[in-house]
């Protein structure tokens, strides 16, 4: 899991969206019924996949900064 490879991934995914919400606008689609589309649901999808992605690195990053606190501690302590 490589963080700057995922948000670089979601800023794709974000502009993607974008571009299709852009689409969806001049074609006078009604924002609460862009849903409808399954080319905005799939990019909307997307997007929210890796930002559940970088979560889940964010937690990993956390354990494992944790996991060499202690043992940093541990070691100092003997």
């Amino acid at each position: 899991m490589d963080r700057e490879r995922i948000e670089r991934q979601l800023k794709m995914a974000e502009g993607n969206l974008a571009a299709c919400v852009k689409q969806l606008d001049a074609a006078k689609v009604p924002a609460d019924q862009r849903a409808k589309s399954t080319k905005w649901r799939a990019l909307d999808g997307e997007r929210r996949t890796l930002i559940r992605r970088i979560r889940a690195v964010a937690a990993v990053e956390e354990r494992e900064a944790a996991a060499k606190q202690r043992l940093e501690e541990g070691a100092a302590a003997e």
